[in-house]
């Protein structure tokens, strides 16, 4: 688990080197700044459709190949864009470095594979605290990578390059330490006939957990979309008091995601805490509007930070436990598609809620969306889930 832990915590630090250097590179290769949103979406798009490609086919030929492959393409997408002279260049290497983000739906199969009813939740959290320190060193490497001249294309395409670098690192991790989870036995169980997605969708409950993915995520990705541009409008921050604010809240999600999860899950149950992490995201996003000062700010972005620390792998839980161990992969794939989904609704959705209102009002929506998803957070009484294998 520690080796599957480094090789994602890796390839997202890779992911994040490129955040705070994205935009000088649209600008550069004359991408209009109103249509960088657009290229951010390409990314999750991407991930949309390979999500459950990926997902799929780990169950098919193993885990093991297909973060292989993936992460080589990671390596491939970063390193393009540092050759990318042309907003077409930007656009295809954002939609491939998606396209093999889609392996997250491998890896948290990986997890459900090596891992029992028992032990699952903790580890889902210490998976999900990989994508956490990534998040909080990734941007804090790609900027000291970047450096203060944001006009130089040189100083960009370091970053880039160590994006791929990164990537390559986990590809050599991945090959040399990390052994194969699914036995040939469980590949064989798979059917003839590939299973669409469509399948997934007539099981009513993993439908219902489905639908709340995309909405809770969705309502996250207005949120994260809109608050920078919210904090520098309403209380007049700039990047580096933003950066610590995030890296705030990235870290009391790796704290909850790697601490506590597991014994809250224990205690509670991860249908209830999964409703009431959707709870806390929008009670978060309620917060955030009448905030006057940067102390409140961080009391909402708590609150938001714990909810989103503990919907992401319990969640994930839910959804891998209406699944068989032979079909996780795919199961987890149409999670990671619907979470792609909502990654990629949102953004688009609070652009034009703030283009014909004000930046508050995608926090109001974001709310409203996440009490709608607390509804679809069930499990049916007497429903059996799969025996561990």
């Amino acid at each position: 688990m520690i080796t599957l832990f480094l090789v994602v915590f890796l390839d997202l630090v890779g992911f994040g080197m490129i955040i705070p250097v994205f935009p000088f590179y649209a600008e550069q290769v004359g991408v209009d700044p109103a249509s960088v949103i657009f290229f951010l979406g390409l990314y999750s798009l991407g991930q949309l459709v390979g999500a459950p490609i990926w997902g799929a086919l780990s169950d098919r030929i193993g885990r093991r190949p297909v973060l292989l492959i993936t992460l080589l393409a990671n390596a491939a997408a970063s390193s393009m864009l540092a050759f990318s002279h042309t907003g077409m260049m930007l656009a295809i290497s954002r939609m491939v470095a998606g396209f093999a983000a889609g392996n997250i739906s491998a890896a948290y199969a990986y997890t459900t594979d090596i891992t029992t009813n028992e032990t699952r939740p903790r580890a889902l959290g210490l998976l999900g605290s990989a994508f956490g320190l990534g998040f909080i060193l990734g941007p804090a490497i790609g900027g000291l990578l970047a450096g203060g001249n944001a006009d130089d294309p040189g100083s960009l395409a370091r970053v880039a390059y160590g994006a791929a670098i990164m990537s390559l690192i986990a590809f050599v991790l991945t090959a040399l330490r990390l052994p194969e989870s699914l036995s040939a036995e469980k590949r064989a169980q798979q059917p003839t006939k590939r299973t669409g997605m469509m399948t997934y969708v007539r099981r009513p409950v993993l439908r219902d957990l489905l639908l709340a993915t995309v909405i809770v995520v969705a309502a996250v990705a207005l949120f994260q979309s809109t608050l920078a541009l919210w904090a520098a409008n309403r209380l007049a921050v700039g990047p580096r008091t933003l950066g610590w604010v995030y890296g705030f809240s990235g870290v009391i999600s790796v704290a909850v995601q790697a601490g506590i999860i597991g014994k809250l899950t224990k205690r509670f149950g991860a249908a209830s805490l999964t409703r009431a992490g959707a709870l806390l995201i929008g009670i978060g996003m309620l917060c955030i509007p009448p905030a006057h000062s940067i102390a409140l700010l961080l009391v909402a972005l708590a609150i938001f930070s714990v909810g989103s620390a503990m919907f992401n792998p319990s969640m994930s839980g839910l959804v891998a436990a209406t699944a068989e161990p032979h079909e996780r992969g795919g199961v987890l794939g149409a999670y990671q598609g619907a979470a792609s989904l909502g990654r990629v609704v949102g953004p688009f959705a609070a652009s034009a809620l703030a283009r014909f209102s004000t930046l508050s009002w995608p926090f109001f929506l974001g709310a409203a969306v996440s009490l709608l998803g607390v509804v679809l957070i069930h499990t049916k009484r007497g429903e059996q889930l799969p025996r561990e294998q």
